[in-house]
């Protein structure tokens, strides 16, 4: 785990097409070796205080989200570029001067190539941080775990290899019940509404509703083409599946019954292209209708209604479950890539031209970090609005109301320089990267030359405000400067089963 006197170590963040920075001072603050093998799946757990990670070792850890104070402390620049706590600083926020801050030109007697002047960096009062021990473990799988999905109420799905879905719950490490499949399970999520139901998607080319307490299926419908993904739409009542063909269809889920209502078109009208596996869905915070979908094409697509609206391009995924993930805020979408890098780009929903249906906006401008052999990049969702106010009565004596005795993070208190709103936590998948060829396990398909398939995760993250200093001294002036990626945490795992943690402490500069 990254710690001692060298402080936070800074990611070298390069940009593409872009006129502004705005990962501007990136650190890893952690580097957990979490799993024995690669890891396939992580998700936060939609209240934004657990992290389930499993994969190749057949073991779900999960970890609290804790953290680590800076209490009016400035974080300065060492040598390397690291962050490393002066106490003797007052102002722990600075350079704040209401609009993007122009790159100081370095003397040449200047040597820290990779440092950030100050005037860039604001550090919030409390940073994210992950237990260095998982508060629980979950052994059973007999082989890959591939996918897992939280409930409200903090039980754990997990979908696997050995053709079983595993109900866990966080009070007890025993299996509560199996849901036997005829195939892998690639994809998994507990109905948004109704917890008793979940959907789970197999290679065996079926999508089935599972209820929970009778432990059966409610109702199922073969592709007769393998599911690689599937989730349902915000409100429970439809289902996006997708298949290693690339085909994407939208059920009715209503009482819990499947019917196909369509297929959605993934192609440009005016430009045929062969589809490639459908790796992920994910629905923008707050909509029922606009729904970010991976491929193995290298391509993100946003559909809204039937309609194709917006392409992102620029990350590596040709045989991989790589997925991308939305921001709670909608602003940016993250994912990870074969090549070793994390992708972000920034999405500008509320910009979108009018434009006739036919037209697609294709974003290729970017920003991306290095991050060796990474399978997953995801969002920290942030914490949900009742916990980050504090008022809950469990909250209040100091325990989890779910994990009775077990001590609160600290995080619900509110961050000083950041004030967090709450977006709805939805599905996302992530993941694998040279790992497990599918074309193995399959002969009657040697196309799906891939890894296992992987993980899903809650993908949204509060909209996070900084304040303006003159506003911190004076809290009745009102006012704040919003600046979207300041404070993001992006989370990442990866083949060698480490996790990392790396948090955004710069304001948006200039190139």
């Amino acid at each position: 785990m990254n710690g001692g006197g060298c402080g936070p170590e800074r990611a070298k963040v390069r940009q593409y097409g872009k006129s502004c920075k705005e990962l501007s001072a990136l650190y890893m603050s952690q580097d957990i070796r979490a799993h024995h093998g690669s890891i396939w799946a992580v998700r936060f757990s939609l209240d934004g205080r657990y992290l389930a990670s499993a994969g190749e070792d057949r073991v779900i850890h999960v970890w609290q989200v804790s953290e680590a104070e800076c209490k009016g402390e400035l974080l300065v620049l060492g040598e390397e570029g690291n962050l490393n706590l002066c106490s003797e600083s007052p102002e722990p926020l600075v350079g704040l001067d209401g609009g993007y801050l122009e790159r100081r030109k370095r003397g040449k007697g200047s040597n820290h190539r990779k440092s950030v002047s100050l005037d860039q960096i604001a550090v919030p009062e409390h940073v994210f941080s992950l237990s260095e021990k998982p508060v629980c473990s979950f052994r059973g799988h007999l082989d890959d775990v591939l996918d897992l999905s939280w409930s409200k109420s903090l039980q754990l799905l997990s979908s696997s290899m050995d053709k079983t879905v595993r109900l866990w719950n966080m009070s007890s490490s025993t299996c509560l019940k199996i849901f036997s499949h005829s195939d892998y399970v690639t994809s998994i999520q507990f109905n948004p509404v109704d917890d008793r139901y979940f959907i789970s998607g197999s290679l065996d080319a079926k999508v089935r509703i599972w209820s929970i307490p009778d432990r059966k299926v409610v109702d199922w419908n073969d592709l007769h083409e393998m599911v690689t993904a599937a989730c349902y739409t915000p409100d429970g009542q439809e289902a996006l599946v997708g298949s290693h063909k690339g085909t994407c269809r939208l059920y009715s889920t209503a009482d819990n019954k499947l019917q196909e209502k369509r297929l959605i078109d993934l192609e440009n009208k005016k430009k045929k292209s062969h589809l490639k596996k459908i790796t992920g869905f994910q629905f923008a915070p707050g909509s029922s209708t606009e729904v970010l979908v991976t491929s193995a094409d290298s391509r993100i697509r946003v559909i809204d209604g039937v309609d194709l609206v917006h392409k992102f391009k620029g990350f590596r995924n040709t045989s991989s479950q790589i997925s991308a993930s939305l921001t709670a805020n909608g602003k940016y979408v993250i994912c990870a890539s074969e090549d070793s890098h994390v992708y972000v780009w920034r999405y500008d929903r509320d910009s979108r031209p009018n434009r006739s249906r036919d037209t697609v906006t294709v974003t290729q401008s970017y920003e991306h970090f290095h991050c060796q052999n990474v399978s997953v990049a995801i969002p920290w969702p942030g914490l949900s609005a009742s916990d980050s106010i504090g008022t809950d009565e469990g909250q209040r004596n100091g325990t989890n109301p779910q994990l009775p005795g077990r001590k609160s993070t600290g995080l619900e208190r509110p961050y000083r320089y950041m004030n967090g709103t709450n977006g709805s936590a939805h599905h996302k998948r992530t993941s694998s990267v040279n790992g497990i060829n599918l074309s193995t396990f399959h002969k009657r398909t040697p196309s799906l030359n891939s890894n296992p398939f992987s993980d899903r995760v809650s993908a949204t993250w509060p909209e996070e405000k900084l304040v303006a200093s003159a506003n911190r001294r004076s809290p009745q002036s009102g006012g704040e400067l919003s600046r979207p990626a300041w404070g993001m945490v992006v989370l990442t795992a990866g083949l060698g089963g480490e996790i990392r943690v790396f948090q955004n402490f710069g304001l948006p500069v200039r190139i």
